[in-house]
């Protein structure tokens, strides 16, 4: 889910905001984007481990997070793999802010209790839509604070398109007979009735009428039909991400 090219944002963003800072801090700041403009290596990624482990202190949260951030973008752009969540939040919380440690927790989560493995959920229908809800209050929290609630309102569309379309292994309508899954009915059911003024249940309630106009079937030869459904679907995931940030 991360983007590389964060990296060079970030720098950017870091150099925007350190225009304040003290002859020492611009120093360390100026070092440390010179760092990140190496090329990503095991050997890189260490020593800029160890120049963040030496030199955060001296920078207030606002410093702090795009510094941390900037870091764990360049670690993905070695091979395309997240540090250990986990290990990274032990490793920093001291020295970033709340919103910031909350995304962390969030990505603990996603890493060690993944949604999907294999192409098949590993989550039932109702923690999607808990998990979904989490996520909702986690972004509407921290909407202004652009360098969390981006990638928290991406991981929320994530779950969001599971609950309307679950997943290539675990699939929303029955195969064969093309029914509507009698368990993710009961879940999106009670789950709405029990959340009625969450933006994940309003969406479900939109979902669940549609189905009903289609009789909560779907052949699977009826090409203009899934068509629909997926048109349908697209629409209510971005309404997701439009209404988490209202």
């Amino acid at each position: 889910m991360k983007n590389v090219s964060y990296v060079i944002l970030f720098a950017i963003a870091i150099i925007c905001v350190f225009s304040g800072c003290s002859p020492k801090q611009a120093d360390i700041q100026t070092e440390y984007l010179g760092m990140l403009k190496e090329p990503a290596s095991e050997q890189n990624i260490a020593d800029i481990g160890a120049y963040l482990d030496k030199n955060l202190g001296r920078f207030d949260t606002g410093h702090t997070d795009q510094m941390v951030v900037a870091y764990e973008d360049y670690i993905y752009a070695l091979n395309g793999e997240a540090p250990d969540y986990r290990d990274f939040l032990d490793r920093y919380e001291k020295y970033i802010s709340k919103p910031l440690a909350g995304l962390y927790e969030i990505k603990i989560e996603e890493q060690e209790s993944p949604m999907v493995s294999g192409g098949v959920l590993l989550k039932t229908w109702r923690q999607l839509c808990d998990r979904a809800l989490s996520l909702e209050v986690f972004t509407k929290e921290n909407k202004n604070n652009q360098l969390v609630r981006d990638e928290a309102s991406e991981i929320y569309g994530y779950y969001m398109k599971a609950i309307f379309m679950g997943s290539g292994g675990t699939p929303i309508f029955d195969p064969g007979a093309g029914s509507f899954n009698k368990d993710a009915l009961k879940a999106y059911t009670e789950f709405t009735a029990e959340y009625p003024d969450t933006t994940v249940a309003g969406l479900i309630d939109e979902y669940l009428t549609y189905l009903d106009s289609i009789q909560f079937s779907l052949g699977d030869k009826d090409q203009e039909e899934k068509t629909a459904f997926s048109d349908t679907c697209a629409y209510l995931i971005s309404e997701a991400g439009k209404r988490v940030m209202q």
